[in-house]
């Protein structure tokens, strides 16, 4: 068959950064069962409406697959009657984590043929050749679909792929990838990782709606994997990011991949995510001689009263325990800190900027945000935050975590928006200062040397830096 993938724009306020993998993924597995694939990648090229009209009645495509987030809501609410105007008669299939999070209402709110839940890569050949056959689609695992009277009908889930073994290198052909390495000053997502056992109420996970196993592409082929993309476009990556939502969390695979890298002689810069309770000595010593120099770490607060809303199994003094250990390892910790939580209040903010300079690690702070499919959407909805589902998937194309969107919290909307604000306010405040000293105390430094010599001015340096990192954090 001849297919048509669509990637439709992710946040309309927010440039490209990575390319749509999953799809990739799906496009590759298609084109090796025979089928004749095309990528529209409207997010990274950024099409105009009238480009991708053009490029749509083109086509010669008898199906067109929709994937994406579950941003690209709105964007669908015009993409959808395009095709069926300009293509009518032919099919359309939506998936990706819009697909997965959104099943019912995607099937009451578009006029498509066809979900795919979860994983795609065999879910969508064996729905395409059950659909070339006019085979019985209740018999297709982990589908949506339209019965003969108009009834939405959900098939059971489909099992994840057992291994992940066969996922093949990364097809970048299809994308601008010179304009999304600009985009991040060189940083290029390798996948490595699947899946995630935690239930965080505020995540979705595409891989969860099956099970909560995690799995992992053999470290060998993620390496052999960063070596093609080195070789091919050299110092304009300045970064590998491994993909998946906890990447330190096989003590045994994460080994396993740094002795490779070491074995290879290969000189990468790279970057991982991490749990708080997934981190150790060893594992950070083998994580720093191979290459990697930043660290992702999930804190998301400094409360234990926010910490067990957001079920992280997790607490502050865990997390601050975690910052430690790892930033003597690890150059950049990035520390992510969400604020304005459900149970978030005056306490529970102020215990989370305490937290915040205490760790001695500028954080990445970003606000709640009810994403459709997580169980923090449904809090929201139960504690009326959401007063109308439909207005709010209508405005996800410009909701951006780093800005304070809608009120979750236990404080009136003028005080949240106050108190969030002195928050944030509060703690680049103490990080400036923390860094203007750092600077001053560099230059004050050099001229003891020359004042003082070695000796006085190394006895001298310490007491500041102690000063600095424990009497004013």
């Amino acid at each position: 068959m001849n297919i048509l993938m669509i990637n439709p724009p992710m946040q309309v306020d927010m440039q490209p950064e990575i390319p749509p993998l999953g799809m990739a993924y799906v496009s590759q597995e298609l084109k090796r069962k025979g089928h004749k694939v095309d990528i529209l990648d409207i997010d990274s090229y950024r099409y105009a409406r009238e480009d991708v009209s053009a490029r749509i009645l083109a086509s010669s495509a008898d199906i067109f697959g929709i994937g994406g987030l579950v941003t690209a809501y709105p964007y669908l609410s015009w993409l959808v009657p395009e095709i069926r105007s300009l293509k009518p008669g032919k099919k359309i299939l939506l998936g990706g984590a819009l697909a997965s999070s959104l099943r019912e209402v995607c099937f009451n709110r578009f006029d498509i043929d066809y979900i795919v839940i979860g994983e795609g890569e065999v879910t969508t050949p064996e729905l395409l050749e059950t659909i070339e056959h006019s085979d019985d689609l209740h018999a297709v695992k982990g589908i949506g679909f339209r019965d003969g009277n108009g009834r939405t009908i959900i098939t059971d889930k489909r099992p994840l792929m057992p291994s992940l073994e066969e996922v093949p290198t990364f097809d970048d052909e299809p994308f601008p990838m010179e304009k999304l390495l600009k985009n991040t000053n060189g940083t290029l997502q390798i996948h490595a990782q699947r899946g995630c056992p935690s239930s965080c109420t505020f995540c979705f996970n595409c891989y969860r709606v099956t099970d909560g196993r995690v799995r992992y592409r053999p470290a060998e082929k993620v390496i052999d994997e960063i070596e093609y993309f080195k070789k091919k476009f050299g110092d304009k990556i300045k970064l590998f990011a491994l993909s998946g939502e906890c990447i330190t969390m096989n003590k045994d695979w994460i080994i396993g991949f740094c002795r490779e890298i070491i074995r290879r002689g290969l000189k990468i810069k790279y970057r991982v995510t991490s749990r708080v309770d997934t981190i150790d000595e060893e594992r950070l010593g083998w994580l720093r001689d191979s290459g990697c120099v930043t660290m992702s770490l999930g804190l998301e607060s400094g409360s234990d009263k926010i910490l067990k809303i957001m079920k992280k199994g997790a607490t502050a003094e865990k997390g601050k325990r975690a910052v430690m250990l790892a930033k003597r390892y690890i150059p950049e910790i990035e520390a992510c800190i969400i604020l304005g939580y459900i149970g978030e209040d005056m306490h529970t903010l102020r215990d989370t900027v305490d937290f915040a300079k205490e760790i001695g690690v500028r954080p990445a702070l970003f606000f709640a945000t009810p994403f459709p499919g997580t169980e923090l959407y449904n809090m929201a909805i139960e504690k009326g935050r959401i007063r109308d589902e439909e207005t709010f998937r209508m405005g996800l194309d410009k909701v951006l975590t780093f800005n304070f969107s809608i009120n979750l919290t236990d404080m009136t909307d003028d005080a949240a928006d106050k108190a969030l604000k002195s928050a944030v306010h509060d703690i680049e405040r103490h990080y400036l200062r923390v860094e203007f000293n750092n600077f001053r105390l560099v230059r004050r430094v050099w001229l003891k040397l020359a004042e003082s010599g070695p000796k006085r001015t190394v006895s001298w340096a310490l007491k500041r830096v102690g000063e600095v990192f424990f009497d004013r954090a």
